[in-house]
């Protein structure tokens, strides 16, 4: 009983120990399945960005191991990719899935704008000015005119 109980332990932590291990080939993997310009760092599922790198700890990295992807093994890592894609997998809540944010050189882990990107100014509050050739002055004036056209009939009619 006690030797059956040891190697079920024994056996549990290789399992384990292959989930959760760091996989030197994978940034290259990556780069060449989504046809990325650079490899990622292993920190977009690690803690650290080096080698000998331990446990999945990022959203990203434990996204793809809900997905399938297991250590050492290219194979489960371009199926976790391709049901990342499918599935339109944003592990850091942003509103931007994930593969597309590798794409243009986001992290998939922390909310970001990418440079250049879609950040609009801020359109509203006291020191808003119209921005020139807009319509917007014309039609306030207008707007205005008609007002006071409209208050000095009413004027006029309560004599």
């Amino acid at each position: 009983m006690k030797r059956a109980t040891l190697a079920l332990a024994a056996t549990a932590s290789l399992v384990m120990a292959r989930e959760a291990a760091a996989s030197s080939g994978y940034p290259m993997s990556m780069q060449t399945d989504l046809d990325l310009d650079t490899e990622p760092g292993c920190d977009v599922c690690h803690a650290e960005a080096e080698a000998k790198v331990g446990a999945v700890t990022k959203p990203f990295g434990r996204s793809l191991v809900k997905l399938g992807l297991r250590g050492d093994d290219d194979a489960s890592l371009g199926l976790a990719l391709e049901r990342m894609a499918k599935d339109h997998i944003d592990s850091d809540g942003d509103g931007q899935y994930d593969l597309d944010e590798l794409s243009y050189g986001g992290d998939p882990n922390h909310a970001a704008v990418p440079i250049g990107g879609n950040e609009l100014p801020v359109t509203y509050g006291c020191a808003v000015r119209a921005a020139e050739g807009s319509p917007a002055p014309v039609a306030a004036s207008l707007g205005a005119l008609a007002l006071v056209a409209g208050w000095r009939r009413r004027s006029a009619g309560a004599r």
